[in-house]
């Protein structure tokens, strides 16, 4: 991410969606495998709807840990922040 501070939400949003931009993109399961990187798509999903209604400038570090913990997540049910 460069010189991009990734606990700015707009920052971690905008890597989310280059990640599922490049996983759509790719031409075959296993190449789409590589992008994600065992993250997983509806993780993702679920890290941008977090990150967006956070209504702060820089994210604390445990909402950074949540929304990491989100992308990787494998579970049916979205895990709630504990504030």
């Amino acid at each position: 991410m460069n010189a991009l501070s990734i606990n700015i939400p707009a920052n971690f949003i905008t890597s989310c969606e280059a990640t599922l931009s490049r996983a759509a993109a790719a031409s075959s399961d296993a190449e789409r495998r590589a992008v994600l990187d065992r993250q997983t798509v509806q993780g993702l999903w679920w890290a941008i709807d977090f990150v967006s209604k956070l209504c702060t400038l820089c994210m604390s570090e445990r909402e950074l840990k949540h929304a990491i913990r989100l992308t990787y997540f494998r579970g049916a049910v979205r895990p709630a922040f504990q504030a």
